[in-house]
């Protein structure tokens, strides 16, 4: 695992992430964002320096990710204020440190998001890609690290989604 910048955070987790190989799996074809041209897509492409937090922008891009291609994007509801989407990235490295992505109960394990803000809202998650069976990117240089997920779910203020829309 060469070429790793340790403790690089996003949010509550620490991660070492291989630089060239993140880069490498960033907007791959096949992959569900790929080049979509859907309404939610094209919010996202237009307004994402609006919708994150300048630190968390930061973060994502000192770890290799292309913010504006993601992997994966979709609207999943909607609330008072206005429409909730789930946008999803891949680094390559390892998770050094952060909280625990899982909770047990009666139904099994429980994805836990860490809230990052408040309103609009916005949450996220980091995990090993092995324990989701959403599609990912395809990692060919294995040596690099694991595939690591950064899963957000964030609100879009109604009046964000009509200057775009």
């Amino acid at each position: 695992m060469k070429k790793q910048r340790p403790t690089i955070p996003i949010s509550e987790w620490k991660l070492a992430t291989h630089l060239e190989a993140t880069r490498e799996i960033q907007n791959q074809k096949g992959l569900p964002a790929h080049d979509c041209n859907c309404e939610w897509c094209f919010i996202w492409k237009c307004g994402f320096t609006e919708l994150l937090p300048k630190d968390l922008r930061e973060q994502l891009t000192r770890i290799g990710i292309e913010i504006r291609h993601p992997t994966d994007l979709y609207k999943f509801g909607d609330t008072d204020n206005g429409s909730s989407i789930r946008v999803v990235f891949h680094a390559i490295g390892k998770i050094l440190s952060g909280p625990n992505q899982w909770t047990a109960n009666e139904m099994g394990e429980t994805l836990m998001y860490h809230t990052v803000r408040k309103e609009p809202f916005l949450s996220l998650v980091v995990f090993p890609q092995c324990k989701s069976f959403d599609e990912a990117p395809t990692l060919k240089n294995t040596a690099a690290g694991d595939l690591v997920r950064i899963d957000i779910r964030l609100e879009i203020p109604t009046e964000v989604v009509d200057i775009y829309a």
